[in-house]
């Protein structure tokens, strides 16, 4: 089962809220984004092994928007958390847990 678009969307949603709550830019470096991009990573490699345990995991074929629909999702449950800087994966287990109900359920009314 492919997920590539699932963990893609995950991963730019979490950037998206781990960018977000740091206000104003504070940096045009892209190098002083790396610890991001790596917690970023970890969120999403626990949302695609969340995703698995799933009764009926969600799948890239389920529909071709699916990434966008976990992006939005991964950014509303992430966005205020001031507390994500662990770059283990599972330190996210109930976030990733959340982010994949959420978007399981919403799958059925993309179009």
């Amino acid at each position: 089962m492919a997920t590539k678009l699932i963990q893609n969307g995950a991963t730019a949603g979490a950037m998206k809220a781990l960018t977000s709550m740091r206000g104003s830019p504070t940096s045009f470096t892209p190098t002083d984004y790396a610890t991001l991009a790596l917690i970023a990573r970890a969120i999403s490699n626990e949302v695609v092994t969340k995703n698995a345990l799933l009764t009926v995991p969600m799948a890239d074929a389920d529909n071709t928007e699916i990434g966008q629909l976990v992006e939005g999702v991964t950014a509303g449950v992430l966005e205020g958390r001031e507390t994500l800087t662990s770059q283990t994966a599972a330190d996210y287990a109930d976030l990733a847990e959340q982010i994949c109900a959420a978007s399981k359920q919403a799958v059925a009314q993309l179009v």
